[in-house]
């Protein structure tokens, strides 16, 4: 679709080149997931190092990152998050070590990185608000006399120009992606931010969330402290403020979920040191206390994510079936099937034109003149006039007549 981002389909891309088989290619885009899943974890490791000087808890942030059900699931799938979650832990990473070094080089990278995490996804501009609120914090106004800044975010709107002008060459204007994607995550359908935390629990459980929580109110105002709480902050807001929201969306938060959560451990091994102190418990070493703490809290947040990725490669598993059972059976140059099926039909009729059921006067007509070779239905849904216009048979059924195909007479 025109207003999707161009970055991950272009990494793709590179692959499928040499490679042309469907199956091959999809096994391909998990391998690059995986890839930038990996490349994350590391970079988790390293910028904790960065903030604390500790490898124990860089290990222990990379954990739970990587233990963290949304990142665990969205590493292996072929979808765009994981290559997302990496260009804007990089961005964040750049712009640290930067200032902390003094090194402008590594400012700049972080500015187009964050272009790329935009042309990713559209949900790489909140970095943007993430940079000003960490500079403003810091630098206060003495970020505005720096020239390094100044040509970051012009490196940042370099990094967007080829996009904006093919907007404007190719889709209505400049900025038309932009609308047309925030117009149909504002269409969708509406989920509230209670609803929302439910299901978030659900698929990420409550111990990674409440380690996070004690590790960002653990934050003071200095500079780490206000790195990771604008990044957490402004990023769950801006999620919070769009209308349709699904879990997935947040996994770009995950690495700063990761290293807060290992905040929260610190936290609470150093209340188990006083505690011990009290009580005169001598030899026990205090590293000792914070890692034997983190394995035990990792088991059940690994626990939560290896469900939430089994869960998810259960999704769609019937459909995909019938869709390759139809495909081999009945070819068809025009197909027409249910709004759940549209994404994957393409995949299996690669040729074919495919068409969504709609309730529209037009696809009535369509399906009364008997224009398309096969239909594919899922209930619940609408049938349409598809067995009163006379024109189709239904030939097939699945699992209990959840899934139906008709082929034209």
């Amino acid at each position: 679709m025109m207003y999707r981002p161009p970055l991950y389909p272009h990494t793709l891309s590179l692959l499928y080149h040499f490679i042309h088989d469907p199956l091959a290619q999809l096994k391909v885009a998990r391998i690059v997931s995986a890839f930038f899943f990996a490349l994350t974890a590391s970079l988790v490791y390293l910028l904790c190092l960065e903030l604390f000087g500790d490898l124990i808890k860089g290990v222990i942030a990379s954990l739970f990152f990587m233990f963290n059900g949304l990142a665990l699931t969205m590493g292996g799938r072929e979808l765009v998050h994981s290559e997302f979650t990496f260009f804007y832990t990089l961005a964040i990473y750049f712009l640290y070590t930067g200032r902390k070094r003094g090194e402008p080089r590594r400012i700049y990278l972080a500015f187009i990185s964050a272009g790329l995490a935009v042309l990713t996804r559209y949900t790489g501009l909140s970095v943007i608000p993430v940079f000003l609120a960490y500079l403003w914090l810091t630098d206060y106004w003495g970020r505005v006399k720096k020239k390094e800044y100044w040509i970051g975010f012009m490196l940042f709107f370099l990094v967007l120009l080829p996009w904006l002008y093919l907007g404007h060459l190719h889709y209505g204007g400049y900025f038309r992606p932009f609308k047309i994607a925030n117009r149909v995550v504002t269409l969708d359908k509406p989920v509230s931010v209670s609803d929302f935390l439910k299901l978030l629990f659900n698929d990420i459980g409550i111990v990674l969330p409440a380690l996070a929580v004690l590790g960002f109110l653990k934050q003071r105002q200095y500079e780490k402290g206000y790195l990771l709480i604008g990044w957490s902050f402004i990023g769950f807001i801006m999620i919070m403020m769009v209308t349709h929201k699904e879990t997935k969306f947040i996994t770009f938060l995950s690495p700063v979920i990761g290293i807060l959560a290992a905040e929260g451990i610190e936290l609470i091994g150093k209340t188990i040191e006083i505690v011990i102190a009290r009580v005169r418990i001598k030899n026990i070493k205090p590293w000792l206390i914070t890692l034997a703490l983190a394995i035990l809290l990792i088991i059940p947040i690994a626990q939560k994510g290896f469900d939430l990725k089994e869960r998810w490669n259960s999704v769609g598993v019937q459909e995909s079936h019938v869709l390759k059972y139809a495909s081999e059976k009945y070819p068809a140059e025009k197909l027409f099937v249910s709004p759940y099926l549209y994404t994957m039909a393409g995949f299996y009729y690669p040729k074919a034109e495919v068409e969504m059921i709609l309730r529209r006067k037009s696809i009535e007509e369509k399906i009364a003149r008997g224009y398309y070779d096969v239909i594919i239905h899922k209930n619940p849904n609408v049938y349409l006039n598809i067995l009163t216009s006379g024109k189709y048979v239904k030939v097939e059924e699945f699992y209990g007549g959840r899934l139906e195909i008709f082929v034209r007479r």
